[in-house]
């Protein structure tokens, strides 16, 4: 079963947000997603599709680099 892999993004958007020296609410203004729901991605859960893409795109990537083979 694939799933879309919270933790990996959020890693992603925290390693960006270092580099780029920005806080959560300058990420959160760049993406046009709540700080809340960018930081929420740290604790995994569902995520809404508009949110995600949002996110993915301000990283420059795709989707699928999220997806992760799970154990079933």
């Amino acid at each position: 079963m694939i799933r879309f892999d919270t933790q990996a993004l959020y890693d992603a958007l925290e390693a960006q947000r270092t580099a780029r020296s920005l806080t959560w609410t300058d990420v959160a203004r760049e993406t046009g997603v709540s700080t809340s729901t960018l930081t929420g991605t740290r604790r995994g859960g569902r995520l809404e599709v508009d949110g995600v893409l949002a996110m993915v795109r301000w990283l420059g990537r795709d989707v699928e680099s999220f997806a992760r083979e799970m154990p079933h």
